[in-house]
C-alpha cells in the first residue's frame, strides 16, 4: 500500500500513530503555514446503510467539536472527506500523554490535583455548549509544557461510543474507564465523564488499577458493582478531602455524583491549597508543584494581598470542617491548662437589661420605642 502524501489540502509529513478507527498523521498546512495532527477515521469499513449514519454522526460531531474554544481542550481547525476517509485537522501538541506519564513513576499528589482539576475545567466549559466526551482516558489527555494540560480526541469518542463493537466483536475504548451508566447500555450524559475523571485521579494518586479485570466481562462487572477504598488507604499523602471527592466522582448512581464538572474543577482547587499549605507548613523543600505567585497590590500607599482562590466563600462546595485544621482545639480540650479549666468551669455571666439593648436588636428597637414614645408624649403634655 502506497504511503499518502496528502489528504486534503494537507501535506502528508510523517505518522503519529496508529488506533482502531484510522491514522494520525502529522501534516502541513499550506494556507495558514503551519503544523496540524490528521486524524482520520476509515469509512470503508461499513455497508451502505451503516457508512451513511456513520458519515453523518462523525461530521455532526466534528462540527460541535469545532465550537469549543478553551485553554484544556485540543483546537479543532478543520475537517473534510476523501476517498473512504473522513479526516480532522487539530491542533498538532508537544507533549507527553498522561498514559506514558503514568508509566515512568509515580505523580505527586499536588500534581495528579491540578491535572485533573484543569481536565474538569475542559470538561464543565464543553459540557455547557452539549458535547459530551465519553471516553476521558489517560491517552487522552496531553501533558504540555508549563503544566498545561488538553483533552484530546473531542468529536470521535461519540463514534466510538455509538460502536461499541467492531464486525469481529472487538470492544473500541477501553472499558475500565466508562460509568456504569456506559457499560450497561443506559443513557449517558455529561456525569459519565466526571465519572470517567474520576477513575482517572484515582489512578494518579494510587497507581492502582481501579476496575482492572481477566476479561472485559469481568471489567464490567467491577465497573458497575465495585466499591473502591479510598485512596488514602493505598497512598497515606492523599489528605482526608480527597478521599470525599473521590468518592462523589465514582458514585455508581450520576444522581449522587457531581452535577457539574465546574463544581469538581472547585473542589478539587481547594484540595490543592490545603496541599500546598500543607506542604509550606511542613518545610517541604521538593514539591510536585510550585504554589502560584500572589503579587502585592499598593492601595492607598499600604500592600493588600487578595483572598486567596478556594477560600471559604469563594468557589468550593466542600464542607467548611474539611477547610479548618481543628487539631489545636482537641489538644486543649484533652489537656486544658489553668486558665482552659477556669474559662470551662466558669458560671455564665448574668445577662442585664442594659446588656440585652446595647447587644439584641429586639430589645434595642422597643427599648427605642418607648424611649421615642416617652418623648413625644412629654412634648404634647407640655406644650
Amino acid at each position: 500500500m502506497t504511503a499518502r502524501k496528502k489528504l486534503g489540502r494537507y501535506k502528508i509529513l510523517g505518522e503519529l500513530g496508529r488506533g482502531a478507527m484510522g491514522v494520525v498523521y502529522k501534516a502541513e498546512d499550506p494556507a495558514l503555514d503551519r503544523i496540524v495532527a490528521l486524524k482520520t477515521i476509515i469509512l470503508s469499513e461499513h455497508d451502505a446503510a451503516g457508512r451513511k449514519d456513520y458519515h453523518t454522526r462523525f461530521f455532526l460531531e466534528a462540527k460541535a467539536s469545532a465550537r469549543l474554544t478553551h485553554p484544556q481542550i485540543i483546537t479543532v481547525y478543520d475537517f473534510g472527506e476523501e476517498d473512504d476517509l473522513a479526516y480532522m485537522a487539530m491542533e498538532f501538541l508537544k507533549g507527553t500523554e498522561l498514559r506514558a506519564r503514568m508509566t515512568k513513576g509515580a505523580i505527586g499528589v499536588s500534581e495528579a490535583v491540578h491535572i485533573a482539576e484543569q481536565v474538569a475545567e475542559g470538561l464543565g466549559y464543553a459540557h455547557e455548549h452539549g458535547v459530551v466526551h465519553r471516553d476521558i482516558k489517560p491517552s487522552n489527555i496531553m501533558l504540555l509544557p508549563h503544566e498545561q494540560v488538553k483533552i484530546m480526541d473531542f468529536g470521535i469518542a461519540r463514534m466510538r461510543a455509538s460502536d461499541h463493537k467492531t464486525s469481529t466483536g472487538m470492544v473500541l475504548g477501553t472499558p475500565k474507564y466508562m460509568s456504569p451508566e456506559q457499560v450497561t447500555g443506559l443513557a449517558v450524559d455529561h456525569r459519565s465523564d466526571i465519572f470517567s475523571l474520576g477513575v482517572v485521579l484515582y489512578e494518579m494518586l494510587t497507581r492502582a488499577r481501579l476496575f482492572a479485570g481477566e476479561d472485559t466481562p469481568q471489567i464490567f462487572y467491577n465497573v458497575v458493582n465495585v466499591q473502591p477504598a479510598p485512596p488514602s488507604r493505598l497512598n497515606p499523602e492523599v489528605p482526608p478531602m480527597l478521599d470525599f471527592v473521590l468518592e462523589r466522582a465514582l458514585k455508581k448512581d450520576p444522581a449522587l455524583r457531581y452535577q457539574d464538572a465546574f463544581e469538581l474543577a472547585a473542589d478539587l482547587r481547594s484540595c490543592l491549597i490545603e496541599l500546598v499549605d500543607r506542604e509550606g507548613a511542613s518545610g517541604k523543600k521538593d514539591r510536585d508543584r510550585e504554589p502560584t505567585k500572589t503579587l502585592k497590590l499598593e492601595v492607598s500607599g499600604k500592600a493588600t494581598l487578595p483572598p486567596p482562590a478556594g477560600a471559604i466563600g469563594f468557589d468550593t462546595r466542600l464542607p467548611a470542617s474539611l477547610r479548618f485544621d481543628g487539631s489545636a482545639a482537641m489538644s486543649r480540650l484533652k489537656a486544658p491548662n489553668w486558665r482552659d479549666r477556669a474559662l470551662l468551669t466558669r458560671p455564665p455571666r448574668r445577662v442585664g437589661l442594659l446588656r440585652r439593648i446595647r447587644r439584641d436588636p429586639g430589645p434595642r428597637w422597643l427599648f427605642a420605642v418607648v424611649v421615642a414614645a416617652a418623648i413625644v408624649g412629654g412634648f404634647i403634655a407640655f406644650a
